[in-house]
């Protein structure tokens, strides 16, 4: 029996690679890319770290490579021990290309094996297990990054699994032990709103189970075990955004003024169609667990209970435009509502397999795999059909600067070349996100980072020397020199080797440092980012953490020790 077990476990995996297999086939095939709205901006924090790794020159805090070596601070604030992984990727990839055909292939996988266990601990059989995972790799949680590099993907990617201890939790009545601390804190890791979302749904689901506990010391106390590994773990991200945050004003992520239009049940009804059944699911399942309401027992109501609080979250049914109205922090924070109905992906998904009779019906449940595959095949096929048209390749809008004396054709051959860096300089983005804000001005954010920054850089030459970048005029200056490099707070800035001060820097509203230079000074200055020890004793000890968790599961590993879940439904 521990044979097949193992034997059905392998056979999923398999299909699960070979679905994602197929699912990149029209990038191989047609061999064009996807330049979606945040494509730009996540290539350039993945060449960052990809070529901190390379050239051995590692700087946490301030982009010394991408970014315009501006000196700007981006992946401290966003999933940074993600972002080097992404930069591996990046550095055994070839080209750009390569590296999209392998981190999408790489977030199938991890979206079909995340599912897989997440319905294996609901316990769902073998088959349904399998279903879900395919059913899952096709919904626009995930096809997301692959159609427009929305980076939520990965936290909907790792929500199922994380969503797993939830069963462990019903079926013991104890908190795994370990488990729920790692968890959170990788979900956090990757993608903080995901990992919001998931305490959002992990609160109603303790709350029970403490209340049906009867040592509920011991579950005090096992929680907060749990929360102080999450915060050791995640140790890095606070400490950014405590001590950066604290002495800069920054400039945060865009708020987006029509988020009631962002719904599922407005312009974003997309998410409902993929796969094109998955609306049918949704309202089957509802309806029938409604009708068999007093059958069902209080775990699987609490779920469902869950499920429908976040798909009216990912509704215009809240006033959404009326909370950006008011500065709503939450709202501002959110940008788009439809990143709510990801958990209720996850979450319809189990509660439609585990009451379901489909499965008596084999064809049937050959055809919906077929559809979905088909669907998200076609999806991404045609999308990449964009490519082709020199007026819709890029998918980033007026954000994105383009020199007019370079061809379509030459910006798309520079994401097939080696030279990573060519493509960032052809395609610029104005993101002016985690900048910091000296002060307020008429001008919008997005055109001082491209004035001040973007269009200067070519006037000056940058290069790299450990964790510091070196920036010097090409032409002599005899007078003010505004230099396009972003000063923090705790970015020191040097010439002729001496520290000069804040407080006599001349700083633009987005930092750059206008500098009075004569005939008989050097012009070159040094940027470089001091930190305190405290922050970098709290970096130090998250990655230390996460990679002594690696190798102890590494060497306590034992797949025939795994456990099987029970399904609620059938209790």
């Amino acid at each position: 029996m521990m044979y097949t077990k193992k034997k059905l476990k392998i056979s999923n995996f398999i299909t699960i690679l070979a679905v994602s297999i197929i699912l990149i086939t029209p990038h191989l095939l047609t061999k064009n890319m996807i330049i979606g709205s945040d494509s730009i901006f996540h290539f350039n924090r993945f060449y960052e770290t990809s070529e901190q790794i390379r050239n051995g020159n590692f700087s946490y805090f301030i982009s010394l490579y991408g970014f315009q070596q501006s000196g700007r601070i981006v992946n401290a604030f966003y999933s940074p021990f993600f972002a080097y992984l992404h930069g591996l990727v990046v550095l055994l990839s070839k080209n750009w290309f390569m590296y999209q055909v392998l981190s999408n292939l790489i977030l199938f996988i991890l979206s079909g094996i995340s599912m897989n266990v997440f319905l294996r601990k609901g316990g769902l059989d073998n088959t349904k297990c399998l279903f879900g995972s395919i059913l899952f790799i096709t919904t626009f949680s995930i096809q997301y990054w692959v159609t427009r590099q929305g980076f939520s993907s990965w936290g909907a990617a790792l929500m199922p699994v994380c969503l797993s201890i939830v069963f462990d939790l019903n079926n013991t009545g104890k908190i795994p032990r370990y488990k729920l601390g790692i968890y959170t804190a990788l979900l956090f890791q990757v993608h903080i709103l995901s990992a919001l979302i998931l305490i959002i749904i992990y609160t109603p689901i303790f709350m029970y189970s403490f209340l049906r506990d009867n040592k509920k010391y011991h579950f005090i106390f096992s929680l907060l075990r749990e929360i102080l590994l999450f915060f050791i773990l995640t140790a890095n991200i606070w400490i950014s955004y405590l001590f950066i945050a604290k002495e800069n004003k920054l400039i945060p992520p865009f708020i987006n003024i029509s988020m009631s239009s962002n719904t599922i049940n407005q312009n974003s009804y997309y998410w409902l169609l993929n796969p094109i059944f998955f609306s049918i699911i949704i309202i089957f399942t509802l309806g029938r667990i409604f009708f068999e309401w007093k059958e069902t027992n209080n775990f699987n109501k609490l779920l469902i209970c869950v499920t429908i609080f976040f798909l009216v979250l990912s509704t215009s049914i809240i006033p959404w435009n009326k909370l950006i109205e008011n500065k709503f922090k939450f709202a501002e924070f959110i940008q788009f509502p439809f990143r709510f109905f990801v958990p209720v992906t996850v979450l319809i998904i189990y509660l439609y397999l585990s009451i379901s009779n489909l499965f008596n019906f084999k064809k049937f449940y050959y055809f919906l795999l077929i559809v979905c595959i088909g669907q998200s095949f076609f999806l991404i096929l045609g999308t990449l059909q964009n490519w082709d048209d020199d007026t819709r390749y890029i998918a980033s809008g007026n954000k994105t600067l383009i020199d007019d004396s370079i061809t379509p054709e030459e910006i798309k051959s520079s994401f097939f070349i080696k030279d990573k860096n060519k493509a960032l300089v052809y395609l610029q983005k104005t993101t002016p996100d985690y900048l910091p804000l000296y002060r307020k001005t008429n001008r919008n954010n997005y055109e001082l980072y491209g004035t001040e920054i973007i269009e200067k850089n070519n006037d000056f030459k940058k290069s790299v020397e450990g964790g510091s970048i070196d920036i010097q005029p090409l032409i002599k200056h005899n007078g003010d020199v505004e230099y396009p490099i972003v000063v923090y707070k705790d970015t020191n800035v040097t010439q002729d080797g001496k520290l000069l001060n804040h407080d006599k820097l001349k700083l633009s509203p987005i930092g750059s440092p206008t500098i009075f230079i004569r005939n008989n000074e050097s012009s070159k200055l040094v940027i470089s980012f001091q930190t305190s020890k405290i922050v970098v004793l709290a970096v130090l000890l998250s990655t230390i953490s996460w990679i002594g968790i690696l190798i102890i599961k590494v060497f306590t590993y034992r797949p025939h020790e795994r456990k099987e879940g029970k399904n609620p439904f059938k209790e």
